[in-house]
């Protein structure tokens, strides 16, 4: 199965960030939340802006030794998301709601080059569209390639933001959607703020 599934929301939803199936994850889709504020850094990471990041602190949602913070008022939609998405956040109440997913692959891309490839291969499954590679970056101190594309949903654009995170022993997906009503401030910050809270216990 391919699509993202919130499996008790409207159909049009039902496609909404598809992701591939050359990249399902490994383990269980299992998580917690809570909605205290994320503990102090224990790494930095860098993020999409080069202003002061302010860390989400909506509810945390964590799955084999990996977690980070969605942003405030979201929820953890991972109950209803498809089979192998280990993590899933989301807007539950918005009719076109932004979206994050985490998989965990492994075993994981060794390089860039080969991340860049994985994550490339993600989108045109997606039948996104413009897919350009944007400039490494680090999350939580591990190295990450950045790709990003246009989906065309029932008349709603949205832009897939992946991140592939190379950890030591897993390769870790990081989808984010955003719709066409995003502004690219608003993303950028949202998409900084949650980098900036994730965490491996091990990896």
């Amino acid at each position: 199965m391919l699509t993202l599934r919130l499996r008790d929301r409207a159909p049009w939803l039902a496609a909404a960030v598809v992701l591939a199936s050359a990249l399902s994850a490994c383990g269980s889709s299992s998580s917690t939340a809570t909605d205290q504020a994320a503990a102090g850094p224990t790494a930095s990471s860098s993020s999409p802006t080069a202003a002061p990041v302010k860390p989400a602190d909506g509810p945390m949602l964590s799955a084999q030794g990996f977690s980070f913070h969605a942003p405030r008022g979201w929820a953890d939609i991972t109950d209803r998301a498809e089979t192998g998405v280990l993590l899933s956040a989301g807007q539950p109440t918005d009719e076109q709601p932004l979206i994050i997913n985490v998989r965990r692959v492994a075993p994981g891309a060794k390089t860039s080059p080969s991340a860049q490839a994985r994550a490339t291969a993600l989108l045109k499954t997606a039948q996104a569209t413009g897919v350009r590679t944007l400039p490494d970056t680090t999350v939580a101190g591990f190295p990450a390639t950045h790709v990003v594309g246009k989906q065309n949903l029932r008349g709603t654009h949205y832009q897939l933001d992946v991140y592939y995170v190379r950890t030591p022993n897993a390769g870790w997906s990081l989808t984010f959607a955003t719709n066409q009503f995003t502004t690219p401030e608003r993303r950028a910050a949202m998409l900084a703020s949650v980098l900036e809270t994730c965490r491996w216990q091990h990896a």
